[in-house]
């Protein structure tokens, strides 16, 4: 079980946290390195594949404000296919601490 530590936050305060963000894991432990962002996306590198991925930390944000419970599958309707990245993202600011 998570708890958020701002669950308050505000899209600007997120994008401020986050922008700053060079890696993070995965639950799993994937590593997952950032190219870019662009407008509200990140886009990131998945190590073990080689392959770039996006997300919309719009949706991120959503998900964090929304969800009571944090199990990575929850994340499918904000951000699909990125929903273990999305979490580990939310892990890697201390956005969510156990």
């Amino acid at each position: 079980m998570y708890t958020k530590t701002k669950p308050d936050i505000r899209f600007i305060e997120f994008m401020q946290l986050a922008s700053p963000v060079v890696s993070f894991n995965s639950l799993e432990g994937n590593e997952y390195v950032v190219q870019k962002f662009k407008g509200t996306k990140i886009y990131f590198k998945r190590e073990t594949t080689k392959q770039i991925w996006d997300m919309d930390l719009k949706q991120v944000h959503k998900a964090y404000l929304e969800l009571k419970d944090f199990k990575t599958i929850n994340f499918k309707p904000y951000v699909p296919l990125t929903h273990s990245p999305a979490l580990g993202l939310l892990l890697h600011l201390k956005l969510l601490v156990k």
